[in-house]
Order: structure tokens, then C-alpha cells, then sequence
């Protein structure tokens, strides 16, 4: 027989059926996960048998009586015992810590400070068990939010401080700071945070050693598994001979830089529905059509905004692009009209791309065959380049199938030059990348208006 661990009176359960119908379970778990035995904070619990109180028990009690609560509410309040006091999640509940996560996203019931919690807990453990695409994945998603729980501020700025990105975890413990500026162990924990930052800043500055993960196994794998990582967001980093230090690696003017490893690169995120009037148009003239050894030689785009194309030099980007261990042969030279002359002086393509996405933004990046064509030359761009190139791509070649027939075009594969034609879109300059860019703007907007007519 138990005994009701807020009556007092003996019970079948840890939970009578009386207090059970009338008691705020997750206010009560609240209080279990707080308490601690012999400080005078409950009565009847100080009176309870010290044995029952152990650690083991407690958990035993607590997850006993939140069997009845309703997903993800259970998951959310064991997930917050499980941390404790500490805000972290041991090694050997990591696992289910996962599990409970995935429950806790997909069902409806928490709230957004809830699931961020959580999500804070979920992050730590993903970079302590060096998933850090993963963690990187997450933190991105919760910095959207105005403000966070304390834990997950605390969470991100030592994954920050981990991954060698010191400027942007001083963002996040001057955040935190200010939120909590009168919860005086946020306040302490902040300041050791700082100051374990300033001192990871100061080896990097020096030149000593920085953070490197030392796991008991694999080690190699998940040290190249880090750098790997390191990679993917622009810091470069080496383990020297002696496997002690790190080095900084970082690109030298003229000399190719290491790029984002192809394993850790996404691929063109593609949309298919057409109900955005903003966008960049762009267009790649290349040395050749295999993106895995040829080069991009030109980049033209033009940024359209509320179905408006206005040519002007804000609106516009346009750049000759050095090729990358490629020549321009004659078939190509023919083809663009581009000489060697025009792309020998050129910056290299890790310069161009980053002033390109400086450009676009945030836009929906639209082109012709863009996904399977020009997509992958920018995944190779956005490689050596270390920008992972997040915008989506929509395709105006797969857009115009849907109207082939009405323009009397059939079902044969539509070159841009065809498209063109039958909307009687003029295009001078064809197999250059800024006038392609700027008819396939045009190209949409009428394929549009098509659409329009039709509903």
C-alpha cells in the first residue's frame, strides 16, 4: 500500500483518487522536482521515510503519477525532472530525451516558451553527442523567437563558444543578461560563460589551442566530424601533427580554399507553387553543362519586387566570373559570346558568390532549368565559397509545362528561346546570363498572368 504524496492518506497509487480529480498534476510535479528533503518545505513529505525520498524513488513517484497526464504535457514535465536543477540531460538519458522530444514537437499542446525549453535541452545534447549539424539545425530555428528561456541562452551561447563563433555568443550572453538581470545565478552563470568566451577568444587570437572535442572513442572520426562542421559555417581549422593544437586555416588571397565537404552540403530546395510576385531571376553562363567540373563564367539577375522589372543598377547584378580549372572552348565562346579575355582578370567564384547572395537575400532565387542546371553550379559555388545557400529555388521551365498546350508548344521540352517566342518576349541577347535572367523574369510574370485568365 502507498501513501498519497499530497493527502497524506494511504492509497493504491502515489495519487489518490480524491486528490487526483481535484489536483494541478503539473503544479504538483513542480513542487517534487523543487523539493528537497529536511529543509521544513513540506510537512507531510519531511514526514514521509527518508528512504522514499532518494533520488531513485522521487522519479519512481514522479513518473508514476504523471502516467495519467495527456502527450506532450507527461513527456514535457519528465523531460524538466530529468534535467533537474542542472538544465542538462546525462549522457545516459540522452536517448530518451530524444524520443520525448519528437512527441513533444509533433503533438499539439505545449507552448512555444515550452517547446523552447526543451529545444534548449534538445541542442546541448545534440552538440555533446557532436551532432552539430543537428544542433546548428535547432538553433537556428528557436533564435527566431523575441525572447527564450533562460536554459536555452545559456545552451546556446557554449555551443557558440564550442564552435568557435565567439562575437555571436557574446550576442547571446548580452542578451541574456539584460533578461534576466535580476535572477543573480543567471547573472553568475553568465559571467563564467563570458569569461570562458574571452578566454577561447584570446587562444584563437594567439594562436593556441582552441575547443577541440577529446571523446573516449572514435576520436579521429568525430574530430574530423567537428572540423567538418567548422567548415560548413566559415571557420577553418587543422589538428597539427602532434594532434595537440589547432591551427586556423583560412583561405590566403589567390590560393583555392577548402571547401564545405559535399556530404554536408545541402542541394536545391525547389518550389513549384507560383504565388509570390518578389523574387531574383538569375541566370549562369558556364564552361560547360557537368557541374562537377565545370565553371561558372558569368552571373546576371535581376531583382524583381511586387511583379515589377525595373532595370537599373540597384535592381541589378551582373559580374564575369575567373573559371576554375576550366578553359572557355570554342563551342562555348560561340555559344555566349564570352572571350578569355573577358573572364581572365575576373574574381574567382568563392569571391563573386558571396556578394551575389549579399544581393539576393532572403529571395526566392527563380530561373530556367534552375534546379537541375544552375542549382547544382551554385551548390558547388556555395561550397567554396562556405555559404550554405539556403533560398528556394523555382523553376520557370517546369512552371511553363503546365501551358505548353494553350501556347501551342506541345509536350516537347521548352527552351527559353521557345518560351520566349510564343509570349513574344524579346530577347537580344540570348546565352547571356543578365538578358536570360531578365526573360525569364518577364517570362513568369506572363506565364502568370496566364495562370490568372484561367481561374
Amino acid at each position: 500500500m502507498a501513501i498519497c504524496i499530497n493527502c497524506g492518506q494511504e492509497s493504491e497509487t502515489y495519487l489518490c483518487d480524491k486528490c487526483g480529480q481535484k489536483i494541478d498534476i503539473g503544479a504538483l510535479c513542480s513542487d517534487i522536482m523543487k523539493y528537497k528533503h529536511g529543509l521544513g518545505q513540506n510537512a507531510l513529505w519531511d514526514s514521509m521515510s527518508a528512504e522514499l525520498f532518494n533520488s531513485n524513488s522521487v522519479e519512481s513517484i514522479l513518473f508514476k503519477i504523471t502516467d495519467d497526464m495527456v502527450s506532450p504535457k507527461r513527456e514535457y514535465v519528465r523531460i524538466l525532472y530529468i534535467a533537474g536543477g542542472v538544465n542538462n540531460v546525462s549522457k545516459a538519458n540522452r536517448q530518451w530525451l530524444y524520443k520525448a522530444y519528437e512527441i513533444c514537437r509533433e503533438s499539439a499542446g505545449l507552448s512555444e516558451w515550452e517547446l523552447n525549453r526543451v529545444k534548449g535541452l534538445v541542442i546541448d545534447a545534440l552538440y555533446k553527442d557532436y551532432f552539430y549539424a543537428e544542433a546548428e539545425e535547432l538553433a537556428n530555428e528557436i533564435l527566431g523567437f523575441e525572447e527564450l528561456p533562460k536554459q536555452a541562452y545559456m545552451t546556446l551561447a557554449d555551443f557558440y563558444i564550442k564552435t568557435r563563433r565567439y562575437s555571436k555568443a557574446d550576442e547571446i550572453i548580452k542578451k541574456a543578461a539584460k533578461l534576466f538581470a535580476q535572477d543573480e545565478y543567471a547573472v553568475r552563470e553568465l559571467h563564467e560563460l563570458s569569461k570562458y568566451n574571452n578566454n577561447q577568444r584570446a587562444k584563437a587570437d594567439s594562436g593556441k589551442q582552441e575547443y577541440m572535442p577529446a571523446p573516449k572513442e572514435n576520436k579521429e572520426e568525430i574530430r574530423q566530424r567537428y572540423m567538418d562542421f567548422l567548415a560548413s559555417v566559415g571557420i577553418y581549422a587543422e589538428i597539427s601533427e602532434s594532434g595537440r593544437k589547432t591551427v586556423n586555416a583560412k583561405p590566403t588571397p589567390g590560393k583555392t580554399p577548402k571547401p564545405i565537404p559535399k556530404r554536408l552540403y545541402p542541394g536545391p530546395a525547389e518550389i513549384t507553387e507560383s504565388d509570390f510576385d518578389s523574387f531574383v531571376s538569375f541566370d549562369l553562363e558556364t564552361t560547360g553543362r557537368d557541374s562537377r567540373y565545370d565553371s561558372i563564367i558569368e552571373i546576371g539577375a535581376i531583382k524583381v519586387v511586387n511583379g515589377q522589372i525595373t532595370e537599373s543598377k540597384e535592381f541589378i547584378f551582373q559580374e564575369f566570373v575567373k573559371p576554375f580549372q576550366r578553359t572557355l572552348s570554342d563551342d562555348i565562346q560561340q555559344l555566349t559570346g564570352i572571350a578569355p579575355d573577358d573572364v581572365k582578370d575576373a574574381r574567382e567564384m568563392w569571391e563573386v558568390i558571396p556578394d551575389f547572395m549579399e544581393f539576393a537575400g532572403d529571395n526566392i532565387l527563380l530561373g530556367y532549368n534552375c534546379v537541375a542546371f544552375d542549382g547544382r553550379f551554385m551548390v558547388r559555388a556555395g561550397r567554396y565559397s562556405n555559404i550554405i545557400i539556403k533560398n528556394k529555388y523555382f523553376d520557370v521551365m517546369k512552371y511553363a509545362k503546365r501551358f505548353s498546350r494553350q501556347m501551342g508548344c506541345g509536350n516537347k521540352r521548352l527552351s527559353l528561346a521557345k518560351l520566349s517566342k510564343a509570349l513574344d518576349i524579346k530577347n537580344p541577347r540570348a546565352h547571356r546570363a543578365l538578358a536570360d535572367a531578365v526573360t525569364t523574369a518577364r517570362a513568369y510574370l506572363k506565364l502568370k498572368e496566364i495562370e490568372t485568365q484561367r481561374r
